[in-house]
């Protein structure tokens, strides 16, 4: 009996680990893009100055190549500006909203 509550509580707080790490992740996400995209992009990518940016369609990859060198009036970010780990952290972010 000890044993079978003992592995409820463990598949509990794994359940709990799982679901509390993704909104953090996107919250990294949010926080980076609030910093580097929004006074241009809007809150939200919902758009402002420039173009809305959701529905985010890119993928990282594109979305790094337009970042470091960019086919518009848009400034280029360099490694310096935002790390690569850091555009990931934008792109979930931009992804997961509606």
């Amino acid at each position: 009996m000890v044993v079978r509550v003992l592995c409820v509580c463990l598949a509990a707080t794994a359940t709990v680990c799982m679901l509390t790490t993704v909104p953090a992740a996107q919250e990294g996400g949010q926080k980076v893009y609030e910093n580097n995209c929004r006074r241009c992009h809007g809150v939200a990518g919902r758009g402002g100055e420039a173009p809305r940016l959701v529905p985010f369609k890119w993928t990282y990859e594109e979305a790094l190549k337009r970042i470091r060198n960019p086919e518009c009036d848009m400034p280029p970010f360099t490694t310096l500006d935002l790390s690569d780990a850091q555009v990931r952290e934008i792109v979930a972010y931009l992804k997961s909203i509606n």
